[in-house]
């Protein structure tokens, strides 16, 4: 086969990706729909997970890294379009249409969690508690859909990981961040500054409270990027940030909209 032939070739497959990509899409939102009747949330990580062991698997050792980050994408893009969908097929409860949420099934906030939240359950339980990582996710969908906000949730060990997602929000639709760098709130200039640099307001989350911890831990620097910091609440700090940050972004396009 000559180059043209490669290329011929590469553009059939493409063309099936394509296809078969619409499919998946299409499928999702079936799923969504199925799972809207039931009371189901979408994030399911243990289904995640099983499925990007089977995906290295098939991969094999050469491409097993590239085929976790296609399919690790893909599952972004399948949670973030349920997600879309059940928001705007969710019905209002009269608390929500009586105040500003009414305006808020247009907002997308983007929640980042860092190095070891994903041990959560298993690790310190005498400082992070006994729930896991599953229940903050859980909690998290439960409250997108209660306030009629789109959501996403990302987690990452890496720093680079996580500097790269912020980058990404500037340009994917994001409104808002709300970010838990974990050990990297008291190290990293680089998340710092890719906050800055994104320029979306963003909170800042703290499962324990880290004021009253080691003195390393006194120093935030992605707090310095940040509108708020909730800290020592547990899981429902999060909570109390989507409520904050929804309101916050709502308030500001309403400020916006008076000065045109």
């Amino acid at each position: 086969m000559d180059l043209n032939d490669f290329r011929n070739r590469i553009n059939e497959i493409d063309k099936q990706i394509i296809e078969l990509f619409v499919e998946r899409m299409r499928i999702a939102a079936k799923i969504a729909e199925a799972k809207a009747a039931q009371n189901l949330p979408i994030l399911d990580s243990s289904r995640e997970k099983a499925v990007l062991r089977h995906v290295k698997e098939k991969a094999g050792k050469e491409f097993k890294d590239y085929a976790e980050t296609l399919y690790q994408t893909m599952f972004n893009v399948s949670k973030s379009y349920q997600s879309e969908l059940m928001a705007v097929k969710t019905p209002l409860t009269p608390e929500i249409t009586a105040g500003n949420y009414g305006k808020k099934n247009h907002i997308k906030l983007l929640v980042i969690n860092g190095p070891n939240i994903n041990m959560l359950g298993i690790r310190e339980k005498n400082i992070y508690g006994n729930e896991t990582y599953d229940a903050l996710l859980q909690l998290l969908e439960k409250t997108f859909q209660e306030i009629n906000v789109r959501g996403e949730v990302f987690q990452s060990n890496s720093e680079g990981a996580l500097v790269e997602r912020i980058q990404d929000a500037y340009s994917d639709g994001t409104d808002g961040i709300i970010i838990n760098p974990a050990a990297y709130t008291h190290t990293s200039v680089a998340i710092l500054d890719a906050l800055k640099a994104v320029s979306l307001p963003a909170v800042e989350v703290h499962i324990s409270n880290v004021t009253k911890r080691e003195a390393f831990r006194q120093v935030s620097y992605a707090g310095m990027a940040c509108v708020k910091t909730i800290a020592g609440m547990g899981f429902h700090g999060y909570v109390e940030a989507v409520h904050f940050l929804a309101d916050y972004i709502a308030s500001q396009a309403d400020e916006k909209r008076k000065t045109i």
